[in-house]
């Protein structure tokens, strides 16, 4: 009998197990499309991959200083001090899910699609977390990154999470202390959940109606893009709990967020380095009779400038 010749057209030329080379970045395509729409961090911040290694270093440079010159003297160098941040990478944070072969077999509906989606939900959720947490964390930094630095200065506003009149209140002050910080007005964010984004939305003061027309946003459409020179916007994913005693994070993220409501953020506040990015591995376990699909990550996290970080405390 002759040999039927197979054209795997999911196997790169032919080339073998696993047969389906193609196939795979389809899912990992998923997987990044559903990670895109959940993370809204992303370009608000410093972000930088390196290709081995366990850190990063950023460094950080203080502030030139200027005087009148008095003729026929010498001139006098005033020193800049500077500094390091160095950020390190975490551990290898996965999203791993395995389908047994019966079940899937039984199934009368198609699930791997879904669990690729959920996958590249869950990173974005815990990417952002982390980027978000950096911004809190470098707002209550009371030591500066050299000699002669800024440090982050909350702002406390006791009733800002229920009250839209303080949070609005808030939120001019937060855009005041960052003058104050001498954060440049380009590129400044400020990230709410969906109750406080919806306190500013209600108060309508920021929609600018009585000024500029409705360009910056509707009541009815439920969208308000700035507010005091921030751009608005709105996550699920500020940190809310106490994570003082949580070794999943490193040292200088591990305080307490409960008494967060909202932070401001400049795009230099804080930095991200990537040692292995988002990446989907699929294999078949003969063993135990079913399919793996894992979707990873490596990076670190940490803020680098605290002055360039306000957030919205209510104690």
């Amino acid at each position: 009998m002759a040999t039927s010749v197979v054209s795997g057209f999911l196997d790169i030329n032919n080339g073998g197990a696993p047969f389906d080379d193609i196939a795979l970045k389809v899912a990992e395509g998923r997987i990044l499309a559903a990670y895109n729409e959940v993370i809204t961090t992303k370009g608000r911040h410093i972000a930088t991959t390196i290709p081995h290694g366990k850190s990063a270093q950023f460094p950080v440079i203080g502030r030139v200083s200027s005087d009148f010159h008095t003729r026929g003297e010498e001139l006098t160098f005033e020193q800049v001090n500077s500094n390091e941040v160095v950020i390190t990478i975490q551990d290898l944070l996965v999203a791993p899910i395995f389908i047994d072969v019966l079940d899937e077999a039984k199934g009368h509906f198609e699930i791997r699609g879904e669990y690729l989606t959920q996958m590249g939900q869950e990173l974005a959720v815990q990417d952002d977390k982390r980027v978000l947490m950096s911004m809190i964390a470098g707002s209550r930094e009371t030591t500066p990154n050299f000699t002669g630095g800024q440090v982050g200065t909350p702002v406390v506003a006791a009733t800002a999470r229920t009250d839209g009149s303080v949070l609005k209140a808030a939120v001019y002050d937060a855009a005041e202390q960052m003058d104050e910080n001498f954060v440049m007005s380009a590129g400044r964010s400020i990230f709410l959940a969906p109750a406080q984004y919806s306190l500013l939305l209600q108060d309508g003061e920021f929609l600018d109606a009585d000024f500029g027309g409705s360009g910056n946003g509707s009541r009815s459409a439920g969208v308000v893009r700035q507010a005091a020179g921030f751009d608005l916007i709105k996550t699920t994913n500020l940190n809310t709990t106490d994570e003082q005693a949580d070794t999943d994070f490193n040292t200088r993220l591990r305080i307490d967020y409960s008494d967060n409501v909202c932070v401001a953020s400049h795009n230099t506040s804080v930095g991200v380095v990537s040692l292995m990015g988002l990446s989907f591995e699929t294999d078949w376990d003969s063993l135990r009779q079913g399919t793996r699909l894992i979707a990873k990550y490596a990076k670190g996290y940490d803020y680098l400038r605290p002055e360039a970080n306000v957030a919205i405390d209510v104690a």
